[in-house]
C-alpha cells in the first residue's frame, strides 16, 4: 500500500544564514505530529528527502523546517529557492526522536541544522513548564550558522531553568564565546553525566564520537537519545 502523500503550500520563507532558509509549510489537510519527528519532503514522490520538523505542534497548523543547501545540487538549490505560494509534497511524519519523562536535568547537543528537531523538543518542554534544568548546547562552524542565536538568548532570558551555550569551531571572527568542538564543551561543564538525559543531533560522525565520550563520562545509554 502506497504511503499517503500530503500537498504542502509554502506560506512563509526566510533566509536565516548563507545557504540556510526557514520554510513554513501549510498542509492541505491538518496533520498531527510530535516534536522530534521528521518528514520526507520534495516536489514530487519520485524524489523525497528527510527533513526534521523544527517546532512543536503549532496552533496555526504550520510546519517549520530549517533547510541547509549542503550539496548545491539542482534539487537542493530548487528547495532553498522556494517562494511563498509554491507547492511541495510530503510523506510522514515519521519517528526520529521523542521526549522522555523529564525527571532529571536535560542536555541538548546540536550540531549545525541538527538544531531543528532539538529546538522542537525544547519548545514542547517549555510549553509544558518543565522545571528541571535544561542546558542547550549549539555548535556551528561560524557565528552566522547560529541562525537563531538571538531567539535562543531571548528564550533563556524568559525561562530561568534554560541555559543556552553556543560554541563556534572554525571561524572565530567577531566571536567572544566558547570555541572548539561542542561535545567537548559539554564534557568540560559536565564531566559526570550520570543522572542526566541527553539529546544529540547533527552530522553522524559527530554523534558517534560524542556519544562514545558521553557514555565514558557516565551517561546511561538509555538516556542518550539521537
Amino acid at each position: 500500500m502506497a504511503e499517503a502523500t500530503h500537498l504542502m503550500i509554502a506560506v512563509q520563507v526566510e533566509t536565516l544564514a548563507p545557504n540556510i532558509v526557514r520554510l513554513f509549510l501549510k498542509a492541505e489537510h491538518p496533520i498531527s505530529y510530535s516534536a522530534g519527528q521528521y518528514v520526507m519532503l520534495g516536489f514530487d514522490t519520485e524524489e523525497l528527502k528527510p527533513f526534521s520538523i523544527a517546532s512543536a505542534p503549532r496552533e496555526d497548523g504550520l510546519l517549520e523546517f530549517h533547510i541547509r543547501n549542503h550539496d548545491n545540487s539542482n534539487w537542493m538549490k530548487r528547495l532553498v529557492e522556494v517562494k511563498t505560494g509554491d507547492r511541495l509534497v510530503m510523506q510522514g511524519p515519521k519517528d526520529q526522536m521523542s521526549l522522555q519523562p523529564a525527571h532529571q536535568p536535560i542536555i541538548f547537543v546540536a550540531g549545525g541544522t541538527g538544531f531543528s528537531p532539538l529546538k522542537a523538543m525544547l519548545d514542547e518542554l517549555l510549553r509544558h513548564d518543565i522545571e528541571v534544568p535544561i542546558h542547550f548546547f549549539w555548535g556551528a562552524r561560524r557565528r552566522e550558522e547560529l541562525y537563531l542565536h538571538n531567539e535562543m538568548i531571548e528564550l533563556s532570558q524568559q525561562h530561568g531553568n534554560l541555559d543556552y551555550i553556543p560554541v563556534i569551531s572554525d571561524n572565530f571572527h567577531d566571536w567572544n564565546g566558547l570555541t572548539g568542538l561542542v561535545h567537548k564543551q559539554v564534557l568540560a561543564m559536565f564531566p559526570n553525566l550520570h543522572h542526566h538525559t541527553l539529546y544529540i543531533c547533527g552530522p553522524w560522525g559527530m554523534i558517534e564520537t560524542a556519544k562514545a565520550e558521553f557514555l565514558a563520562a557516565g551517561l546511561d545509554e538509555k538516556n542518550c537519545i539521537h
